[in-house]
């Protein structure tokens, strides 16, 4: 089983969705620095991209063409910029696409439209989960809604999540965030 699959049944019990499996490429050599080429960085970009377009399968022949594009340079920052800047604007000037391109637009799209759908349809779960990342990236934050050192700060978010639910048995998500605003460490 795919992983999205195997987290996303976990998270909606019966809406769980099988993709088909993705042909991804394997992942190429990657440096921030460009080798010596005689060719500009948006040259290359602008024939990868062409490349892309062009193509009606992803397959070998893509990544062995796409190879023989970076061959002298190999792939660096720069260049994977310029084929994503690219990308997205010859995505929103709705570029012409050969059929392996469709694909892979289409594949995209349909994923994110359901990421996002399921985002609408559980905005608690989402809200708890951007609120795990602030507690991971920013912890002096959880201090801000009102998860004080000492318990929930009066007036605060902390507060009025407490009072709407009552007695918090030991071990819920309010009392995992109400010990992070005590030891600011997960």
């Amino acid at each position: 089983m795919h992983p999205f699959n195997a987290i996303f049944g976990c998270l909606c019990p019966g809406h769980a969705i099988q993709y088909d499996i993705l042909e991804e490429q394997p992942a190429r050599s990657f440096s921030h620095e460009k080798k010596h080429d005689p060719r500009t960085t948006q040259s290359l970009a602008e024939e990868i991209l062409s490349t892309l377009y062009a193509t009606t399968a992803n397959d070998e022949k893509l990544a062995q063409r796409v190879d023989e594009i970076v061959s002298a340079t190999g792939w660096y920052e720069g260049l994977a910029a310029a084929v994503l800047n690219g990308l997205e604007t010859a995505i929103k000037a709705e570029a012409p696409m050969g059929q392996g391109m469709r694909d892979a637009y289409d594949k995209a799209a349909e994923v994110i439209a359901q990421v996002f759908q399921f985002a609408k349809d559980h905005p608690v779960f989402v809200a708890f989960v951007a609120l795990g990342i602030l507690v991971i990236l920013a912890p002096w934050a959880i201090e801000a809604l009102g998860f004080g050192e000492l318990g929930p700060i009066e007036g605060t978010f902390a507060a009025w999540w407490q009072s709407a639910y009552g007695n918090v048995p030991a071990g819920a998500l309010f009392t995992f965030f109400q010990r992070l605003g005590m030891v600011w460490r997960l």
